[in-house]
Formats: structure tokens, C-alpha cells, sequence
């Protein structure tokens, strides 16, 4: 961005030096002494010459500069005071209690184009065109280098933050991390839905566009995964991203296995199931849970409303599905992290199904398998807040119960009357959890 001030019209411009600190220009006349000039007496009209004065004429008094406020609240418009501009009160209206209300604020293009960020493709398979990226995509960008990047790998923030240092070369991963970015400010109550989808339906575009071709170095492959990574976690920021959520998972096993290069030179090397049973490891710990009485009879509760599914399970997938979250539970009283491990596992489930088998699986008309999700999602959380919280890790993962809870409901509300009965117990809970 030029910092610089618009140059005024002359080809030399300088400070001119008979201008007072305010900014009013002296007189000339203030060089050369003071004029004398013919006035007349009053008794005779004989005009004569005034007397030069002896004392020199006082300087005008500068005024006093202050910058005009133009976009100040209508009370200190109306006041004719100067407002602060401050959001969400300016300090005029907080002293004396008033409703602080500003008018609606222009958007200025000129203003605009001077804050722009450009991704310049360094690789030919790219795009011949630069993307132009705007101020409020600024925002979005340092919010995710502060607060938004995936939690994934565990402690991985210094793995984002070399990563992001290639988006600007690959506009589909600068694409995903600003949707993704935007996807967690409108989880907050920051109204970027649309800006969420807009860079999101980019960055997908892009990417495909990207992976019709074969990788060309290592920095495009941990480019790819780092995007598909963003757009997964953009999905669990989505009250209807479920189904995204776990297309893009399985897309991240993908890429890493055909269209990233070398996963042992890559950013992500650490990324693999047993790098992510270490890291819960090494920040879990090993020592069993101390679960509450309360969280004991979850347990229990949860176990056997998931056992009551099994004779609704008909497919392979189903079947081991169902297993695998079952094995979670049991192993949530042994250890956070042996459970955590096994999610690892349960995940490798979609990694590894042929398409043919996940197709089915995450059909919305396939009830068995939204009865497992429901299930699913909800041991996921509770586990997880459970472990996290008693660690001081879960700061970073507060975001997904708003999201669990939607995706539940969302999964729940599309049953049919008699798989009803089989989602009571979970659904109970969520209720349960929404009201805290």
C-alpha cells in the first residue's frame, strides 16, 4: 500500500515558509513595516500624514488545528461536538448515556484500491492472472493467522504460519484460509456468511483446477493439503457442513496418497495417524480420565444407545462404524488418549472406503448410518471437551459445540417416525448441553 500523500499539481512542492503554524499565510506587508496612509481631521478636513506607528502590529493568533470529524454519531452531529468515532460508543454518548448510532459509513473505491492484496501465481500451471484481494480480505487473513487456522496437527501454529506464507502464490489455499476465516468471525456473530461462500466456492474451483494436473514441487502438494484442510474446518464452522466436513477429510487422505509429492519433505510429514497418537500423547498424557460420576453415567448411557443400532447396521461400513465409535467409548475410561487414538482409526474408515461404499454411507436417506453420525458427533465432543478442558487445551476447539449441537439437530429433524425412538437418548443430551 503507497503511504505516501497525493502529490499536489506543481512539479516542486515544499512547506512555504510565510505560513503561520496554523496555516494562515502572513501578510506581506509585515516585511516591509506598516503603510501610511492620508486621513482627514475631523475639525478642519486638512488631511495630513498619520504618524508611523513605533509599536510592530501583532501577529494574528493562530488557530487551533484539529482534524473535523466527517463521520462522526448523529448526537454529536447534532450537538455540533467532536466525536471520538469509536465503535461500539463514542466516549460523548458513554458520559452522558445515550444510544451511540452512526450513519451508514460509504464504501470508498478510491480508498479501496490502494489496500489490496495480490497473489501472483509463481507457477505456470497456476493462473496467468494475479488475484486481487481486498482490504476486508486483510482482515479475514490476520484473523486466521491469530485465531482461525485448522487446530490440526495438534501444537501445528508454527505449521500454519509457514504455510500461509504460500498463499501467496497458490490463490486456492488463500481462497480457503480466508473462507475459513470468515466461517469462524460469522460463527461469532460477525455477519461474513456470504464473503464465507463466496471464497469458498473460489477456492474449490481453483483447487479442482489445480489438481486436473500433475503436482510440479513440494510447495504446491503442501499447498493442496493445507487447502483442503482449511475447507474441511470451514465445514465443521457450518451449521449444515456435515457432509462437507467429511468429504473433505477423506479428500485430505487423497491428496496426501496422489497429488502432493513427498510426504516426508512436506509441512504436514508429522500428519500421519501415528504422528497424531504422539501429539495427543505427549499433550494428553497417558494417565486415565478422572471422570465424574456424571461423566461415568454418560459413558454408560451412550454405550448402550449405540448398541441399539446394531441391528440396523447392514453394510461393512456400517458395521465397523458402529464398532469403532463403540471402541471409542470404552476407551474413553482407560485413557483421553487411547481414545483419541481410536478416532484416528474410525477416521481412517472414510480414508480409506472406495467411493462405492462412502457414497452410500453419508446419504441423507441412509438413517442407519445419520443414527451413527448422531452418535458419533455427539462422543466426539463429549470426549473431547472432557479431555481438552481438563488439559487447559481446549480453548481452540470452544467453537464446535455450537456446531455439533446444529449438526445433531440437523441429522435428528431428517429421521423418519420409527428411528425416532433410536436418537431420544442423544438428542436429550444436546438439549441438555444447548441449555448450559
Amino acid at each position: 500500500m503507497d503511504n505516501h500523500h497525493p502529490s499536489p499539481t506543481s512539479d516542486h512542492w515544499v512547506p512555504c515558509s510565510t505560513c503561520s503554524p496554523g496555516g494562515v499565510p502572513e501578510s506581506a506587508e509585515d516585511s516591509s513595516g506598516p503603510e501610511t496612509a492620508p486621513v482627514s481631521t475631523p475639525h478642519t478636513g486638512t488631511p495630513h500624514t498619520k504618524e508611523p506607528a513605533t509599536r510592530a502590529r501583532r501577529r494574528p493568533i493562530p488557530r487551533k488545528g484539529h482534524t473535523k470529524s466527517r463521520l462522526g454519531c448523529f448526537h454529536c452531529k447534532r450537538r455540533k461536538v467532536k466525536c471520538q468515532e469509536t465503535i461500539p460508543s463514542c466516549s460523548n454518548c458513554a458520559r452522558v448515556g445515550l444510544v451511540c448510532e452512526y450513519p451508514e459509513r460509504p464504501r470508498m473505491a478510491s480508498a479501496f484500491s490502494a489496500s489490496v492484496i495480490t497473489v501472483v501465481p509463481t507457477n505456470s500451471l497456476q493462473s496467468s492472472t494475479a488475484t486481487v484481494f481486498t482490504q476486508e480480505d486483510m482482515r479475514y487473513f490476520h484473523h486466521f493467522l491469530v485465531t482461525a487456522y485448522p487446530p490440526l496437527p495438534i501444537q501445528g501454529d508454527q505449521i500454519w504460519m509457514q504455510t500461509a506464507s504460500l498463499s501467496h502464490s497458490y490463490d486456492y489455499l488463500m481462497h480457503a484460509m480466508l473462507g475459513l476465516a470468515a466461517s469462524h468471525l460469522d460463527l461469532h456473530g460477525g455477519n461474513c456468511s456470504s464473503q464465507a461462500l463466496a471464497h469458498r466456492v473460489k477456492a474449490i474451483q481453483s483447487l479442482n483446477n489445480s489438481l486436473s494436473k500433475p503436482c510440479s514441487s513440494q510447495a504446491e502438494g503442501d499447498a493442496r493439503f493445507a487447502a483442503m484442510m482449511a475447507l474441511a474446518f470451514q465445514a465443521s464452522c457450518m451449521a449444515e457442513g456435515m457432509p462437507e466436513f467429511l468429504a473433505m477429510s477423506r479428500g485430505c487422505h487423497i491428496i496426501a496418497n496422489t497429488a502432493m509429492g513427498s510426504m516426508k519433505n512436506s509441512l504436514f510429514r508429522e500428519f500421519t495417524q501415528e504422528g497424531y497418537c504422539d501429539s495427543v500423547r505427549r499433550v494428553i498424557g497417558i494417565v486415565p480420565l478422572d471422570l465424574s460420576e456424571d461423566e461415568e453415567i454418560l459413558i454408560g448411557d451412550f454405550l448402550k444407545s449405540l448398541r441399539a443400532l446394531g441391528p440396523l447396521c447392514k453394510s461393512p461400513l456400517e458395521v465397523k462404524f458402529l464398532a469403532s465409535t463403540e471402541a471409542i467409548a470404552k476407551a474413553a475410561r482407560a485413557s483421553a488418549s487411547e481414545a483419541f487414538s481410536q478416532f484416528a482409526a474410525l477416521y481412517s474408515l472414510f480414508n480409506h472406503s472406495s467411493n462405492e461404499e462412502f457414497a452410500p454411507f453419508i446419504d441423507p436417506n441412509n438413517h442407519p448410518a445419520q443414527l451413527l453420525f448422531i452418535h458419533f458427533v455427539l462422543i466426539e465432543f463429549a470426549i473431547g471437551h472432557i479431555a481438552l478442558t481438563t488439559c487447559n487445551k481446549g480453548g481452540r476447539f470452544a467453537y464446535r459445540k455450537r456446531t455439533c449441537i446444529a449438526w445433531m439437530e440437523k441429522l435428528a429433524a431428517g429421521l423418519p417416525v420409527e428411528y425416532e425412538k433410536y436418537a431420544e437418548w442423544p438428542m436429550n443430551y444436546v438439549r441438555r448441553l444447548a441449555a448450559r
